[in-house]
């Protein structure tokens, strides 16, 4: 790998899954890439493809076409032992740790597995590391020989997090980390994510529904509806010019806390379209109010529409006229 190669890179990548008799178009033509020290936001409403890319990217599941790039290597044909030795260069923070963790385990048992898993070190070795991690991830000494249960939500949290650092990976894929905790935990834990992403160099997919969670957190945003991605860019741009009929409509669905800035009527109406018989053109376009014929008969691609950004959209350059 390159001095100024990426991390990750994804090029074309499809996913099917049948069902029923007919197939489920999970991810369609995804490309991306993430650069060493980056944290990219994948966004996108329930049901879009979001974790399914993610357990792509971990070789929990095999791509259909198209090529996932680790450190410069294809991944996605690896097996057996070649996936085993790359899979520690890459980890992953899951959202539900009520199942992601073994109830029938202590927490430093499950801080430790991983270097267990891969022979890091003596077993004195590994047991500093363990407690050397708890206390980077805000835990006590004392919470090591604590089984799960007994933990706060945030608290378990961190204990995924650090179970994800423990191989001292180059890259963690975060599939809704904080999407069961409270607010208030909700903000610690992304500090801590950026706190650690800052001081370790870390690369971070962080893959979340609420556009409004990865603004202090991501340096770029990408959109994603029914298995596409849709906006790319620097999330500052992003948000606060958002080009996309959909993006735009997540922005609206952000909660407002005063009474006089909430609205009458959902920003975003309708229903997306069954991802068994996706519609010859653009996925939103029933959903949307600009929308034209070519909308309906054209699927647009994603393109550049400034150095900043790229958008999937017949209308973007109206739309630009318009917020400029």
């Amino acid at each position: 790998m390159t001095k100024d190669a990426p991390i990750l890179a994804l090029h074309d990548v499809v996913k099917y899954f049948p069902s029923g008799g007919k197939v489920v178009h999970a991810v369609n033509g995804v490309s991306l890439d993430i650069q060493p020290g980056e944290t990219v936001a994948l966004v996108g409403e329930s049901g879009c493809g979001k974790s399914t890319l993610g357990k792509l990217i971990l070789g929990l599941e095999r791509p259909d076409t198209g090529r996932i790039a680790l450190m410069g290597e294809d991944i996605g044909r690896l097996s057996g032992k070649s996936m085993h030795a790359k899979r520690k260069h890459i980890q992953m923070i899951f959202q539900d740790t009520a199942t992601a963790l073994d109830p029938r385990w202590r927490i430093a048992d499950i801080v430790r597995e991983p270097l267990d898993n891969y022979g890091v070190g003596s077993e004195g070795e590994r047991n500093a590391r363990v407690l050397g991690l708890m206390e980077r991830v805000g835990l006590r000494p004392d919470h090591a020989q604590r089984y799960p249960h007994e933990l706060s939500g945030g608290q378990r949290q961190r204990v995924g997090i650090a179970r994800a650092l423990a191989l001292a990976p180059d890259i963690i894929v975060a599939d809704e980390p904080v999407s069961a905790l409270d607010v208030s935990v909700r903000a610690q834990v992304i500090n801590l994510l950026s706190d650690l992403k800052a001081s370790m160099g870390l690369s971070l997919l962080f893959i979340s529904h609420d556009i409004g969670v990865v603004s202090h957190i991501s340096d770029r945003i990408l959109v994603m509806y029914l298995g596409r991605i849709v906006e790319a860019g620097v999330t500052r741009t992003v948000l606060s010019r958002p080009v996309h009929p959909y993006s735009r409509g997540l922005l609206e669905a952000v909660p407002r806390a005063h009474p006089s800035l909430r609205r009458e009527k959902a920003p975003l109406e309708g229903d997306p379209p069954s991802p068994h018989q996706l519609p010859a053109g653009c996925a939103f376009a029933e959903r949307c109010s600009l929308a034209v014929d070519q909308c309906h008969r054209e699927a647009p691609v994603l393109a550049p529409i400034d150095a900043r950004t790229s958008v999937a959209c017949h209308r973007s350059q109206d739309i630009l006229a318009r917020t400029t």
